[in-house]
């Protein structure tokens, strides 16, 4: 067995592209990676999953597969030819028809078999495939290997050889390939790129090297100031921080997860301190590490109490000789960057959050939805709305709170620090809202309605701020609908589906328990006043009913996210119930209830009336008439219905879900003695309608509970 080396040298690669190539290289348990499958159909895979090693930099994306065979793997290809009446003469001698199909299969006529498939008897020949020495295979894979990486955006560049179909399209210009089958050079080329031993040192500190065998691919290139290894680049870069921050006296943060782009963007990484002037601090701390770290991908310092000291961490890839020359570049970029933030800053609070709040009319939110101060008053009625419905604590003051924090939510999408800094939307917003006045209640809404801003990211850590977040989420996507722009399978250029489920974690996390349905028509009807849906748009149900079913989705994900069953998520999410902590509340319970009596007789009792009942599609819109009771069974089940109804239906409204299955539960005895002794569909029609309308309200009961037909059978 040997080892095998393949390494593609590029112009620097964008980082999220290296993290893309390793997780393609090196695949899954349940998906092996383009390394992996290459192998198999070239068998050249000698073990059930390769010893591989993925090396990616910003110059270079390399595999080095330990175990791979001198030559192919065995193989028999097994043919099917004629039926073996036309292949065998009656005196078992092979026809004309038989012999052609064994040479066309490279056969002897004597390796021709009968074999029956099928109830069919065929002629039948097995062949053993060509083994080919594993050198004559690899410089085909190269390219392969190449051509099979699923690359975003990718660059068509160079001169398309004679008989190539396009370009070779890639993320960057490729500049050098290298295969080596332990000691042996694998020749070749690849769009006129010759395949050879020859790599690349780091671009200021190396100088080009010859990897003399697959094994010393690693050290050779440390020897030119390259570190392959991405793991290794990162402990290197976590520990030049953690000294680094130690001797400045302070302890580095990343929340903008800088260190992962660092990995990928140097090969010889070195951490340097700078600084800059300390009257920068007056600046809000997010305005500070934003600066820092979004533009410049530096390291924040802080102090021992957390706050930030005028100075910051950086990895260069250029060595610690050319640390100093670095540094006062860095430092002047960052001064002024901060010089400009402060006079952005200052501007910003001398015009205050109610005055960019008049400027929103001339700012377009969406060229069929209106301006930011539509946007703006479609908030203001929404949040109402949703403060009406949702069934908290707080009154008139939480009213008054989401009416002024809607009214300001969005003004700081004018201000020049948002304008400088986006990522900061929101954020800016309530510190503006403080220093204008606004309340601490106030301004922690307006700094916390877009969250969370992602599936894992952080709620809004107050009632307020989730309910104007939920309201914002819900006009944004109610929006897209109108505007036809809805997400595809594909594309949500919007992220509506993060905002979904934003609605979704609010909603649970603050038991917010409004209809969802009712709040989407309130918003459509935002739209409606505004004139953006147009009075002749007959789409209004349309529009409420997807993006109800859109939301309720994100619900079901988060719920198997929780590791529910799917059966129970599925029996929750069918009852007929309008509030999402109520349908989460139903899933957990029926998943927590699994296995037990009272889900057990709670599921017979549904299945068993629900079955009936489904005849007749209007039974459960009549009532139930007692004087057409022909069996004492009747009147036992109306009598057991009616001591259910009352403590189920509480037992509901207080979300006690367990002691809803257990009334739920109790009504079996009287279902199965019911079934037991009365023929629901009678000759008499009277009669048959009212016994299924009877059993259309047992399901109807129970059914509040869960949609208990997608539960497995007891």
């Amino acid at each position: 067995m040997s080892t095998l080396l393949i390494e593609v040298g590029c112009e620097e690669l964008p980082y999220k592209v290296c993290e893309s190539v390793i997780r393609q290289l090196e695949g899954t348990a349940e998906d092996p990676g383009v390394v992996a499958k290459l192998l198999t159909e070239n068998r050249l895979l000698s073990a059930s999953a390769p010893d591989l090693a993925v090396y990616v930099s910003p110059r270079r994306i390399a595999v080095q597969v330990r175990g791979v065979p001198e030559e192919q793997t065995a193989k028999v290809d097994e043919f099917r030819g004629p039926k073996a009446e036309v292949a065998f003469g009656p005196d078992g001698q092979l026809t004309k028809a038989g012999e052609g199909f064994a040479r066309s299969r490279g056969a002897a006529p004597g390796d021709v078999r009968r074999e029956v498939v099928d109830g069919t008897e065929f002629a039948v020949v097995r062949v053993e495939a060509s083994r080919r020495p594993t050198a004559e295979v690899l410089p085909d894979l190269v390219g392969r290997l190449i051509t099979s990486l699923q690359i975003p955006r990718g660059m068509r560049w160079g001169r398309r050889p004679e008989g190539a179909d396009d370009f070779l399209r890639f993320s960057r210009p490729i500049r050098w390939l290298v295969c080596k089958f332990d000691g042996d050079t694998i020749g070749g080329t690849f769009y006129d790129l010759p395949i050879g031993d020859l790599s690349q040192g780091h671009r200021v500190l190396g100088a080009p090297v010859v990897i003399d065998h697959a094994e010393n691919y690693v050290s050779l290139l440390a020897e030119q100031s390259v570190i392959a290894s991405q793991h290794d680049r990162r402990q290197r870069i976590v520990a030049g921080l953690d000294a680094a921050a130690a001797a400045a006296g302070g302890t580095w943060s990343d929340p903008g997860d800088v260190l992962s782009e660092a990995v990928y963007l140097t090969e010889w990484p070195t951490v340097a301190t700078g600084g800059f002037a300390e009257l920068h601090l007056r600046l809000p701390d997010s305005v500070l590490v934003t600066a820092m770290q979004s533009h410049q991908r530096y390291f924040p310092l802080r102090d021992a109490d957390g706050g930030l000291l005028p100075a910051f961490l950086y990895v260069g890839n250029a060595g610690p000789q050319a640390a100093p020359l670095v540094t006062r570049g860095n430092q002047q970029v960052l001064e002024g960057r901060l010089d400009d933030a402060e006079f952005a800053f200052d501007r910003d609070v001398a015009e205050g959050l109610g005055a960019m709040s008049e400027r929103l009319d001339a700012v377009v939110f969406h060229e069929k939805l209106g301006s930011l101060a539509d946007k703006s008053r479609r908030l203001e009625n929404l949040v109402a709305e949703l403060a009406a419905e949702s069934a908290v604590d707080g009154g008139s003051a939480l009213a008054q709170t989401l009416h002024d924090a809607a009214r300001l939510a969005k003004a700081d999408l004018v201000s020049h620090v948002v304008i400088e800094f986006p990522v900061l939307q929101g954020i800016m917003g309530g510190l503006y809202a403080t220093a204008g006045g606004a309340g601490d209640e106030v301004a922690q809404a307006v700094g916390e309605h877009y969250r969370p801003l992602s599936a894992t990211a952080p709620l809004p850590t107050t009632l307020a701020g989730a309910m104007l977040a939920v309201a914002d989420k819900i006009d944004n996507i109610v929006g897209a609908w109108v505007a036809r722009q809805k997400p595809s399978g594909s594309r949500d250029p919007y992220g509506l589906r993060r905002a979904a489920m934003g609605i979704v974690r609010n909603a649970l996390a603050y038991h917010l328990r409004f209809p969802l349905d009712g709040l989407l028509e309130a918003a459509v009807r935002q739209f409606e006043l505004q004139g953006a849906l147009p009075a002749d748009d007959d789409r209004r149900a349309e529009i409420v009913a997807e993006t109800a079913a859109f939301i309720r989705e994100r619900l079901e994900v988060a719920l198997l996210d929780e590791g529910l069953p799917f059966a129970s998520v599925e029996a929750a999410l069918g009852a007929r119930v309008v509030d999402m902590p109520a349908l989460a509340s139903r899933a957990r319970a029926i998943a927590a209830a699994a296995g037990t009596s009272a889900l057990d007789e709670t599921v017979l009792a549904y299945n068993r009336c629900a079955a009936l009942a489904a005849k007749d599609p209007n039974a459960a819109l009549r009532g139930v008439d007692k004087t057409l009771f022909r069996d004492a069974a009747e009147g036992a089940l109306a009598a057991s219905f009616a001591v259910a109804e009352g403590p189920l239906n509480d037992a509901l409204a207080r979300l006690d879900i367990a002691a809803a299955l257990d009334h739920a539960a109790g009504l079996r005895p009287a279902v199965d003695a019911y079934f037991e002794a009365v023929l629901v569909m009678d000759s008499d029609a009277a009669v048959r309608a009212n016994r299924l309308a009877q059993l259309a309200a047992i399901a109807g009961l129970i059914g509040r509970i869960g949609e208990f037909g997608r539960l497995p059978a007891a």
